[in-house]
């Protein structure tokens, strides 16, 4: 019995070590034959590693820039618009004072030069045919008004002598008319009165007494006669007369006053005239030293000693000979050479990080080897204005004063890479910017770990061109696949850090 238990337990101990190496058999099957399991090995011969590093990093901003002179004298084109240059000196000649620069065509300059000389002259003669209008106005005035006073004043010399002098005596006549009239009809009566008493007596006839009462008659009416003249006198011809000379007194004044406001009128329109004829020839007399300075400024000449150079902004007309340049359009520029800034142009994601007073390294492609330092001058409110052309980020220009002595001769417009310092971080963890990975907001390192790669998520800091910081997911020394050789063959063609030409290392620089 005991041995037929012993024989059943090896045969149960050897169909479960069969059993074993089946589940095993499956087990490796099964993950020799799991999708993804090849991929996550690494071909050390065809794989670039890297690790993890511990140590203190200078975070910085790593842009492109332009060279500029802090002070320059800009030589524009204030003659006209789309001036063509007819002679020109060389870029970045020397030139001494009293050299002619720039020439621009002249010939469209002149011809309305002259025909606003022609224009002057005409506003000229205008002004002074007004004011001499103005002149006869007012010496023919003179004269109507002495003759207006004069009529006024014969006019009431007339009213005067006629109710103080002609009237009364009229009146004066009249009434010793009917006095001579009346002792001339006494008379005829009392010759009436005899010659009828002689007639009574029969020593006069009948003729005679006739005669005698005709007479009467006569001196009778004309009496009447007299006596109805001066009632005529009084009671019309003396109020119609009168009325008659008063009106002319009126007439006359009405004509003084008249003329008085006429002339009043007549010179401020002639004023009025004279300040329009003047101040047109002010105008065209401005205008006219607009088309001198404009033709003077056809030609620009040297007052200094110098280099004067093109101008780099490409949204303008290229500046050559045989180019047409627009109006207030710079043609040349003569900087001074002793002091330099860098114009940088910062992305608006990171211009929050720049401040004034940050330390700045820059380096010039045209001078190999030069290195220039200088700190942010002068940070820009708002963003650059965007051309056509622009890609539609927004940026924010930036001057670096340059504080470094130069001795070298440079141009303004020479291309910088300028790197400003903006953080110094101390004891952190870095690692090569290549080997993050980012989706969406996460970011993912694959972690090599006997011979596989293992996707790791891991949280980031700062970063720039070459190391970004790990904050959390990694390690010191841990070691990760140099991801995306794409990227490293692309590396060779970023920027080189100024920084790292000065220090030697690389690795402390990065950039936000």
């Amino acid at each position: 019995m005991k041995s037929q238990l012993d024989k059943l337990k090896k045969l149960w101990q050897r169909r479960r070590v069969k059993v074993g190496v089946v589940v095993a058999v499956v087990v490796l099957g099964t993950l020799a034959f799991k999708p993804g399991n090849d991929a996550s090995r690494v071909d050390p011969n065809n794989s670039h590693f890297c690790r993890v590093q511990r140590g203190d990093l200078v975070v910085s901003i790593l842009q492109t820039g332009e060279l500029e002179a802090k002070t320059s004298l800009d030589i524009m084109n204030d003659a006209y618009r789309d001036a063509k240059i007819i002679a020109i000196v060389e870029d970045g000649a020397t030139v001494t004072n009293g050299q002619l620069l720039v020439e621009l065509e002249s010939s469209e300059l002149k011809e309305r030069y002259l025909n606003q000389q022609s224009s002057v002259a005409t506003a000229d003669a205008d002004l002074l045919h007004a004011q001499e209008e103005l002149e006869i106005a007012k010496l023919k005035y003179a004269s109507d008004l002495e003759s207006a006073i004069l009529k006024v004043e014969l006019a009431k010399l007339d009213l005067q002598k006629y109710t103080e002098a002609e009237y009364p005596q009229m009146v004066l006549k009249a009434e010793s008319d009917i006095k001579l009239a009346e002792q001339e009809l006494k008379k005829a009566r009392s010759e009436l009165e005899g010659t009828q008493e002689l007639y009574e007596k029969g020593y006069s006839n009948r003729q005679e007494l006739e005669s005698d009462q005709l007479g009467v008659d006569r001196k009778d009416i004309e009496v009447r006669n007299k006596t109805k003249d001066l009632e005529i006198l009084q009671n019309y011809t003396y109020i119609k007369r009168l009325k008659e000379l008063k009106n002319d007194v009126l007439t006359t004044e009405s004509t003084l006053e008249r003329l008085k406001k006429s002339f009043a009128s007549d010179v401020l329109s002639k004023q009025a005239s004279i300040e329009s004829k003047r101040t047109r020839l002010e105008i065209e007399g401005n205008q006219l030293v607009t088309r001198e300075e404009q033709l003077t400024n056809t030609k620009v000449f040297a007052d200094f000693d110098g280099q004067v150079f093109y101008p780099s902004d490409r949204r303008s007309a290229k500046v050559e000979k045989g180019a047409n340049v627009n109006f207030r359009q710079k043609i040349l520029s003569y900087p001074d050479l002793s002091a330099w800034n860098i114009k940088v142009g910062i992305p608006e994601a990171m211009i929050d990080k720049v401040s004034l007073g940050q330390e700045a390294v820059a380096t010039l492609d045209a001078v190999p080897g030069l290195v220039l330092r200088g700190q942010v001058e002068k940070i820009s409110a708002v963003p650059d204005s965007q051309d056509w052309f622009s890609s539609g980020v927004k940026t924010y220009t930036i001057m670096v004063d340059v504080l470094t002595k130069l001795e070298a001769t440079l141009k303004p417009g020479m291309s910088a890479t300028v790197e400003i310092v903006t953080d110094q971080l101390r004891d952190v963890l870095y690692v090569p910017i290549q080997s993050v990975v980012s989706k969406k907001d996460q970011h993912y390192v694959y972690v090599v770990k006997h011979g596989r790669k293992e996707l790791q998520e891991v949280q980031t800091g700062k970063y720039n061109t070459y190391y970004i910081q790990i904050i959390k997911g990694l390690e010191e020394g841990d070691e990760l696949l140099l991801y995306a050789e794409v990227e490293l063959n692309a590396e060779a063609q970023l920027k080189k850090s100024p920084l790292a030409q000065t220090s030697g290392k690389t690795k402390e620089q990065t950039q936000e």
